[in-house]
């Protein structure tokens, strides 16, 4: 049928916008960005450029929903053609004549008498009455589908190619997909919910490459947020996510109800820095290609971001970042788990694919009392080992090496999540600045002690409070952990460039031993000055 075709043809061009979206990033993007290419020529073409890709993902998404309106009316007008043709061939079964207008009638020797009645006409009678309702039916069904398919269609927006404006496009896609949907009269897919992994992962192992397809250009948040799914299939609808969450924030106003105008301001710088931190990676060689593997913007906002591909890497991590930690914070962490990945490579030596996940997947402590009790923790414990759990579905039967980390807070969130259920599943365990993990034994996290690992700066004053609140002091040998050599200061040094905390941390993550914790030093230190670290250093986020 042709319109079946049409409906190939638009889901192609959704599909090959996609694929021209991908191209553009990696080869045309991300190179420029790499070539530090400045000035006011720059800004205007990187401007034009990020239009470029967001035509691009409107018309995935605009494509996508033109072949769903296409797909289901083909389909309710082939039901609607089965049901006329069989009408039609009990007609000629029962001997009743069809006009062209679709009226049945009855057999001229069936015509009503004047004398007594038949009982066969009225059996015929009966029958054309049964046969009319069916036909009527069959051709109501076909023009139903007919003006709702125009409706629908007439929602998309023809113009995006043409139209100058840059804001709104992208959410108003969204709103149209939905729209049409509602139009023509379609139930929320049947997506499961994000509690089994492996559940998640055989469905969409089920589905076609169409359905697949579908479901990632018109659901990308219910798509992207499935634990389980590969991490290609997470980036691509997180991607989209973004760009429409924070497209809609920026044209969106609110009602008098809900976020004020401050609110949707800091969720829109947070989601523009987020953005901006993955197209400064586009074009980046596939090891260290960025890869959105969740996305909430509401509240603090959340976000999982791997660096690497998780699902191919023979040794992986999960970051787990602490107090104060916020989406708008997210760029800096993503640079943690670069600095992480890069050591961990080298330690791993050459061949070795390596993957660094930065995991906001839980509501962090504010600077105020949250801090002081394992809440958030409790809270964000189940979805901690859901999300490793759907690390090593993604992977299938390849056990690479896994490795969590947890620094100040997070360490609290990483032991709570290690001591419930069936645990984190990780090969190795860190501690860094542990103000407390929730639990007094390392026996008790689901995974050899030999395995946990603590470090601490001495000046750091946090993990220097620890057993105060959230549990006894980790980094004490009663809690039959181990130690590694920390040589960087304060709270925020780990992760230093060219420091001994920063090797050890990669070693491990390789599954190597890392260098034994120092000596006390004979004199005392010096105190540290963040403000005058020398300029290559990372930009530091809040423990």
């Amino acid at each position: 049928m042709g319109v079946h075709a049409a409906a190939q043809a638009w889901r192609a061009l959704s599909r090959e916008a996609e694929a021209a979206d991908t191209r553009h990033r990696h080869q045309v993007n991300g190179p420029l960005r790499h070539a530090q290419w400045q000035g006011r020529d720059a800004d205007s073409a990187f401007h034009t450029m990020e239009r470029t890709e967001q035509i691009l993902e409107v018309v995935r998404v605009e494509a996508e929903a033109a072949a769903l309106i296409l797909e289901t009316v083909a389909d309710r007008m082939d039901q609607a053609r089965t049901n006329l043709l069989n009408a039609l061939r009990r007609a000629d079964e029962w001997g009743l004549p069809v006009s062209p207008d679709g009226a049945v009638g009855l057999p001229p020797q069936s015509a009503p008498q004047h004398h007594d009645p038949d009982p066969g006409a009225d059996a015929l009678m009966l029958l054309r009455s049964q046969l009319q309702a069916r036909i009527d039916a069959a051709v109501a069904g076909a023009r139903e589908a007919a003006e709702q398919g125009a409706q629908a269609l007439g929602r998309l927006d023809a113009d995006i190619l043409t139209a100058p404006r840059t804001f709104g496009a992208a959410a108003e896609s969204a709103r149209d997909a939905a729209d049409v949907a509602k139009d023509l009269g379609l139930v929320a897919p049947a997506v499961p919910e994000n509690t089994d992994p492996r559940q998640a992962a055989a469905w969409w192992a089920a589905l076609t490459p169409d359905q697949q397809q579908s479901l990632s250009a018109l659901h990308p948040e219910e798509i992207g947020r499935l634990d389980g799914l590969p991490s290609a299939v997470r980036d691509r609808a997180n991607r989209l996510l973004l760009e429409q969450q924070s497209d809609a924030l920026h044209v969106g106003a609110p009602d008098g109800a809900g976020p004020t105008y401050g609110e949707y301001s800091r969720r829109e710088n947070a989601l523009r820095a987020l953005k901006d931190r993955l197209d400064g990676a586009d074009g980046d060689p596939e090891d260290r290609q960025l890869y959105l593997l969740a996305l909430d913007p509401r509240g603090d906002g959340r976000a999982v971001v791997a660096t690497g591909d998780p699902d191919t890497a023979d040794h992986t991590a999960v970051l787990v970042p602490g107090t104060g930690t916020t989406l708008a914070g997210m760029p800096g962490q993503i640079d943690r788990a670069a600095a992480l990945r890069t050591e961990a490579a080298r330690a791993a030596g050459p061949g070795s694919r390596v993957s660094v996940i930065s995991w906001l997947g839980y509501d962090a402590p504010e600077l105020d009392a949250s801090m002081a009790t394992t809440d958030r923790a409790e809270q964000g414990a189940a979805d901690m080992r859901r999300f490793t759990e759907g690390v090593r579905t993604a992977q299938g039967d390849r056990h690479g090496h896994l490795t969590v980390i947890g620094h100040s807070y997070g360490t609290t969130a990483v032991g709570i999540a290690a001591r419930g259920g069936d645990g984190l599943r990780a090969d190795d365990i860190i501690g860094v600045a542990s103000p407390g993990m929730g639990t007094d034994r390392a026996e008790k996290l689901h995974i050899d002690p030999a395995h946990v690992w603590l470090g601490t700066a001495p000046d750091d004053m946090i993990s220097n409070a620890a057993g105060l609140t959230l549990g006894p002091d980790p980094a004490r040998a009663e809690f039959g952990g181990r130690t590694f050599g920390v040589d960087t200061h304060g709270h925020s040094g780990y992760w230093d460039p060219d420091s001994q905390s920063l090797a050890n941390q990669g070693r491990i993550i390789a599954g190597l031993q890392p260098a034994p914790t120092p000596a006390p030093p004979t004199a005392p230190l010096a105190p540290h000055d963040e403000s005058a670290a020398p300029d290559h250093r990372r930009p530091r986020t809040a423990g």
